[in-house]
């Protein structure tokens, strides 16, 4: 990380001033101090720095990440090159943003869990700059349906914890979702989308009555029971249903609910039927004012 290369010389050189003061003077220990309020500085600023780098320098993409998107992500590979770039870019810039934590016998989070998480959550802003979804930035897998402090009577496979900003999914359930879509409800996208609109509550999103479950079973082929019964809480959020319905089926949910189509067309600036066109227009702007 570029804070750690940057701050090397700055210890090696306090180490140094320190040496030469017990060795030969004293006056070599005024070298310290400026030396250590710049290691102090550099310790507050670490985040900024290696962000600012990493921005400018995106670790590259392993090719079986690569191939899992083009395998499991329609909305990616209906993207242009340029626009496949942009999307692994921040895909790799999203894992490096947030921290990812496993539990019980997942030590570490797998690889390719990071980057299915991160892509599901990069589709959502993919029409937006801001794209980090930085109001949850710890995610724990733990590899099955679980228990929780929230939900102790309930063994269930994901849910929010926004006090510390946590998001919390069972591994197993959640590539359920990615891999089989119309057989397994996406509890990735479905949890994206409430932090989507926990993060933004102002948005005019579309207004669902009592008769909505009907048509979010037409389009995704899952009925409210069905989707209880996968996350394992109950009264599952129609709103998040609905923008993870319009990101994996457009075209079926456009069809059923053209108004409600149109509204999360506008909120997410992109069209997933057609990713390319808002999305584009933006990069060519920014090209054109660099």
């Amino acid at each position: 990380m570029l804070s750690r290369l940057i701050a090397l010389p700055l210890i090696a050189g306090v180490f140094g001033c320190l040496y030469l003061s017990l060795e030969f003077s004293d006056a070599y220990a005024y070298g310290i101090i400026p030396q250590a309020l710049l290691l102090v500085v550099i310790y507050i600023l670490q985040p900024q720095i290696d962000w600012w780098w990493y921005n400018r320098n995106p670790p590259k993409l392993d090719i079986k990440m690569i191939r899992t998107l083009d395998q499991f992500f329609p909305f990616y590979t209906k993207l242009s090159q340029q626009l496949k770039e942009r999307f692994q870019k921040r895909l790799a810039l999203y894992i490096f943003a947030h921290e990812y934590i496993g539990k019980d016998v997942l030590e570490e989070v797998p690889d390719d869990i990071k980057g299915v998480i991160a892509a599901m959550a990069v589709q959502l802003t993919f029409g937006h700059e801001d794209y980090l979804l930085t109001k949850y930035e710890r995610i724990v897998i733990y590899p099955f349906p679980f228990l929780s402090p929230q939900f102790p009577r309930n063994i269930h496979a994901s849910e929010l914890f926004e006090e510390d900003g946590v998001v919390i999914f069972a591994a197993n359930k959640l590539m359920d979702g990615v891999v089989k879509p119309k057989q397994h409800f996406n509890i990735g996208l479905y949890e994206f989308a409430r932090i989507y609109t926990n993060s933004y509550p102002d948005q005019e999103y579309p207004q669902f009555d009592e008769f909505i479950w009907g048509k979010l079973e037409a389009i995704g082929g899952f009925t409210k029971q069905d989707i209880e019964k996968t996350i394992g809480l109950p009264e599952p959020d129609a709103q998040a249903i609905g923008i993870g319905c319009f990101f994996t089926f457009p075209d079926k949910f456009q069809q059923l609910l053209p108004n409600a189509f149109d509204r999360y067309q506008q909120i997410f600036n992109i069209n997933p039927s057609k990713p390319e066109h808002p999305v584009l227009v933006e990069i060519k702007a920014t090209e054109a004012q660099n």
